[in-house]
């Protein structure tokens, strides 16, 4: 008898005697998880807490920590500690617990500081996990003198504006009135750049002579955006010699101008309805006026219904006794009795002050052109700072120092931030302040 042997095909690949058949494992078919261990395996959630500030004597939100089993032997957690020379100013709620695979355990810990100072402890959760028997957690916390307030501001001014000058023309002023006319560029330059519809006007401090008493100088009456070269009329207007009389009433001539009758008569025109006003004081002298700053602030804050559209500002004698100024390369001398009633009104109008005997002339009459054109040099804040150490102030992004020439003060008379000098915010810039607050504990 014949034998026959058949044999099929298969999709096994048939290998020698003795060696190890390897069936191919596709390219995108992922390995299985790794089991885990017999053992117990600890993790704690998160790995470390950090409380961050918090005000002195107010309880911080409590943070959760999670234990989780990550192997197949019961975890036993047999003490959950606090450790470090801060432990009083910390507390959990943990307990020692036993855990089967993948089971969690949640407790909070809890921190109330007592001093402004940095707090640093450890907890430790021990347990029967053979590799991790001990894992301590780092936990952090600082007691702060307050809250950390932010707020933001934008330097924004007026499209329409109507700019008296008020210039004294007694016998001391003519260096004074030399140098405003020298910087006068920088003045309407400002205006120029913005686009801004302006009138500017000027009137003397002299109340005596019937040709001025509040009377705009000069034909026309007043430089608008139809005058050809502005620079040169208000150098002709502001030239108004220093023949004047000698008790200045920079205040009662303002009013005088922006009132009936010289206002539908002799300047008629000049005042527009709905216009920002800023009346801007050039004098080495104190106002003389019978009318007190007070008044004058409030009557100024109605003349357009709305007293954001209206401030004075003044470049005048340092409040009290006033200033003196050497300019060695010409030998000239400038000084100046305290302008305190002027700096009053700025101070109640929104205006901005700046020394008659300041060197850096052409920046105060840069700061004057943006106040006057409704932008401001300070800003009333929401809340009341508690360290000013911790204060920083921040226009488009970059750091302003704390500097009474060049920089930022605080006003804690207002409440407010002030700039100084070239620190003064341009049009549209952004001011952002941060400093920390006491406030309640919620």
């Amino acid at each position: 008898m014949s034998l026959i042997f058949l044999f099929a095909c298969t999709d096994y690949n048939l290998s020698a005697p003795g060696e190890e058949v390897k069936e191919e494992i596709p390219e995108d078919t992922a390995p299985e998880e790794q089991p885990p261990g017999d053992d117990p395996e600890i993790e704690v959630s998160p790995s470390s807490i950090d409380f961050g500030s918090i005000m002195k004597d107010c309880p911080a939100d409590p943070i959760t920590v999670t234990i989780t089993n990550k192997g197949l032997g019961e975890l036993e957690v047999r003490s959950i500690d606090l450790e470090g020379d801060a432990v009083s100013k910390f507390n959990h709620d943990g307990q020692a617990v036993n855990l089967e695979y993948n089971d969690s355990y949640e407790f909070e810990i809890e921190f109330e500081p007592s001093a402004y100072v940095d707090y640093e402890v450890e907890l430790q959760v021990e347990s029967n996990d053979p590799d991790e028997g001990l894992v301590g957690v780092p936990v952090l916390g600082t007691g702060a003198s307050g809250s950390i307030y932010e707020e933001s501001f934008v330097q924004e001014y007026y499209d329409t504006i109507d700019v008296l000058w008020v210039i004294d023309n007694s016998g001391s002023m003519s260096e004074e009135v030399d140098r405003l006319k020298d910087q006068f560029d920088i003045f309407i330059g400002a205006f120029l750049t913005l686009g801004l519809d302006y009138h500017i006007g000027v009137v003397t401090t002299d109340m005596d002579n019937g040709t001025q008493s509040g009377k705009l100088q000069g034909s026309p009456t007043y430089i608008d955006t139809s005058t050809a070269d502005p620079v040169t009329a208000f150098t002709q207007r502001a030239g108004v010699g220093s023949g004047g009389s000698g008790d200045e009433q920079g205040l009662a001539a303002a009013k005088a101008a922006l009132t009936d009758p010289l206002l539908s008569s002799d300047n008629a025109g000049f005042l527009r309805s709905g216009s920002a006003v800023s009346i801007i004081v050039l004098s080495d002298e104190n106002d003389y006026s019978s009318i007190n700053a007070s008044s004058f602030s409030s009557w100024l804050d109605g003349i357009q219904g709305d007293a954001d559209l209206t401030s004075l500002s003044a470049i005048v004698g340092d409040r009290g006794l006033g200033c003196t100024e050497i300019d060695w390369s010409s030998g000239d001398t400038v000084s100046a009795i305290g302008g305190d009633e002027y700096i009053d009104v700025a101070d109640y109008t929104g205006g901005f002050f700046a020394s008659i005997c300041t060197e850096d002339f052409d920046v105060a009459v840069a700061n004057i052109a943006k106040v006057s054109a409704g932008m401001q040099a300070e800003w009333v804040l929401s809340k009341t700072p508690s360290d000013l150490s911790l204060m920083e102030v921040f226009v488009d992004g970059t750091e302003v120092p704390y500097d009474a020439t060049d920089g930022w003060i605080y006003d804690s008379a207002y409440n407010s931030v002030e700039f100084k000098g070239t620190a003064v915010p341009d049009a549209g810039e952004v001011i952002e302040v941060s400093y920390p607050y006491d406030a309640s504990c919620n």
